[in-house]
């Protein structure tokens, strides 16, 4: 339990402010207001743990939302688009989504969107502020995005027409990309910090790459390869569990992680 409240303090402050918030907007309602005492909502009530729990759905049901928003926008938008010029990818939805997703979200994703160098207002108040060490509130925050990701992926690709047992080891191999993505980051800010002081530009490198390939290949032949369904083999996502495990033992052990905050910090002026 210690762990957890250490690896998950960020989340567990943002459940006291979902409830305070919440408290505040139900105290407005016209009729409420006249109906509820002032001691409703005490530390321990059950009136303040649904509006707390509550509150976390619709904090859940926001971050679902922009994940169906990317994947309908980037990737099931640009299929419908591709599909309506080109007959082979219409017929091999599964295939195309496979390769879109792979390209934009497990690729690009990866490579040029990770935590560890996202250092935002919120972690300058938990590790400043609250003083929650950078080694718990990195892995607190990245486990979050790993767990929630996994499910709202499965979920969205499953609506729009995937196979269950593909977006399922889609889902998995894309959960493995990300702690390489985060270990290569933390190998290029250790031992190339040339590119890491030039990261702006590498990442966006890395998405214009991505972009272009995952919708320029299929305009240029008219097709999604058949190969990429190999993407999601059983072997390959046995491969990229190997891979995932060893990077998350790297993340679990790496030790500098006050000197790459300490940094980002710096870079935001927040230092």
């Amino acid at each position: 339990m210690k762990l957890f409240r250490k690896l998950f303090a960020e989340k567990i402050l943002r459940y006291y402010e979902g409830t305070e918030a919440g408290i505040k907007i139900v105290k407005k309602l016209p009729i409420v207001r006249k109906i509820v005492k002032e001691d409703s909502f005490g530390e321990k009530s059950k009136s303040r743990a649904v509006i707390g729990m509550l509150a976390q759905i619709f904090m859940l049901a926001w971050e679902f939302v922009r994940k169906f928003l990317y994947v309908a926008l980037l990737i099931y938008v640009p299929y419908i688009i591709l599909a309506y010029f080109f007959p082979l990818i219409r017929i091999h939805q599964d295939i195309s989504i496979i390769y879109l997703f792979i390209m934009l979200s497990t690729i690009c994703g990866s490579l040029a969107n990770t935590t560890i160098f996202a250092m935002g207002d919120r972690d300058y108040l938990m590790i400043r502020v609250m003083l929650v060490s950078p080694y718990m509130n990195f892995l607190g925050k990245f486990i979050y995005k790993l767990v929630t990701e996994f499910i709202f992926y499965f979920i969205i690709l499953t609506i729009f027409g995937e196979p269950v047992v593909n977006a399922l080891m889609l889902c998995i191999v894309t959960a493995c990309a990300r702690p390489i993505g985060e270990m290569l980051a933390i190998i290029t800010f250790d031992h190339f910090r040339g590119v890491y002081e030039n990261r702006s530009v590498l990442n966006g490198t890395i998405m214009a790459i991505c972009v272009i390939l995952a919708y320029g290949l299929p305009v240029l032949n008219g097709r999604v390869a058949a190969s990429w369904i190999y993407a999601i083999h059983p072997f390959v996502v046995c491969v990229m569990f190997v891979l995932g495990a060893g990077a998350m033992y790297f993340l679990w052990w790496y030790k500098y992680y006050r000197v790459i905050i300490r940094e980002a910090m710096h870079n935001k002026r927040e230092f």
